[in-house]
């Protein structure tokens, strides 16, 4: 049996704090560049995919990546959309999102 007594007890919070990016594309880091504000900005995209092609059971098709520069993009969007236009019947879409900042990529859990 458990032997249990209430005590106040003071616990540090442990945080999990983004500090880099990566390119899901190429692999390379993603780096900060200068802005004109003080604060640093980064300069990349998040792809976000998904398809209906499956019914209610759809919503397990959405995939997000980051990615790092504008040939990065082209190079993903072209294999994804050369894929789409294979399949007889998809409803595959894509969505690209220019962002500034770690912590508007690609939330992972």
């Amino acid at each position: 049996m458990k032997v249990e007594e209430r005590k106040e007890v003071v616990r540090k919070t442990i945080e999990a704090v983004i500090v880099g990016r990566k390119c899901d594309v190429c692999g390379a880091d993603i780096m900060p560049v200068k802005g004109p504000n003080v604060f640093t900005q980064y300069n990349y995209f998040v792809i976000h995919t998904h398809h209906h092609d499956w019914g209610n059971d759809s919503v397990d098709s959405h995939e997000y990546f980051d990615a790092c520069c504008p040939e990065c993009v082209m190079k993903f969007t072209n294999e994804y959309i050369k894929d789409a236009y294979d399949r007889m019947f998809n409803s595959h879409e894509i969505e690209i999102i220019h962002v500034r900042s770690l912590e508007n990529g690609v939330w992972e859990e």
